[in-house]
């Protein structure tokens, strides 16, 4: 009975450090989202048009337009120079001056990284990242310098936002210096593997089958 028992705890033991061995092994992709298509993979035409506030891709967009959570996507000048905006963008604050322009990223999954090219009149902004419980992981500034022409003909400054290394990311507030129009475009996030955190708990609990042996020894 008790080889019986040994034996069991042990193929026990074996299934679990397999299982969890191969969650370990896997990775999440990175997404790239370049705002060309809506969510169905269906392309954008003429104008462009909107997307309603669900997921898209991983994350959730929102932002201070007239409809929450909707953001209208245009097609650019084909005079922008100096930046890697291209095809259709997200348009954000050309509605309505009356509330303070900003759009928010909200993650379905943390992740470890995020980047994005952004232009605006100014060519100042300012990024608040935040983790799951929504506390803050930092603020950071940026001040774009390239040149670019909306679809409109207005000048603004862009630029480049990457975020990494300051842990895991669950929501991003993006806001221009002034409340001005925002545009966003190439959006680039890694989502955190879960099979890691998976491995964590299989490792405790093998530990934790290890002492419960050693006790009954």
């Amino acid at each position: 009975m008790s080889s019986f028992k040994n034996t069991s705890v042990k193929n026990f033991f074996i299934s679990i450090v397999f299982v969890f061995s191969v969650g370990f092994s896997a990775t999440a992709s990175a997404v790239f989202i370049d705002f060309d298509t809506k969510q169905d993979g269906t392309p954008f035409t003429g104008l462009g048009g909107s997307f309603p506030e669900n997921e898209y891709n991983g994350v959730v967009i929102t932002d201070s337009d007239p409809g929450p959570g909707i953001t209208f996507v245009d097609l650019i000048n084909p005079l922008n120079v100096g930046t890697s905006i291209d095809g259709y963008y997200v348009n954000v604050g050309a509605f309505d001056s009356t509330p303070q322009t900003q759009l928010t990223l909200d993650f379905t999954t943390v992740v470890s990284d995020v980047s994005f090219d952004f232009a605006n009149p100014t060519g100042d902004l300012t990024v608040s990242v935040f983790d799951i419980s929504g506390g803050s992981l930092g603020v950071f500034n940026y001040a774009g310098e390239d040149p670019f022409i909306n679809q409109a003909g207005s000048n603004y400054g862009a630029g480049s936002v990457a975020i990494s290394g300051i842990g895991d990311i669950a929501s991003v507030l993006i806001e221009p210096g002034l409340n001005q129009t925002l545009v966003i475009d190439n959006l680039n996030f890694s989502p955190v593997p879960i099979p890691a955190a998976a491995w964590l708990f299989g490792s405790g609990l093998i530990g934790l089958i290890g002492v419960a042996r050693r006790k009954k020894a």
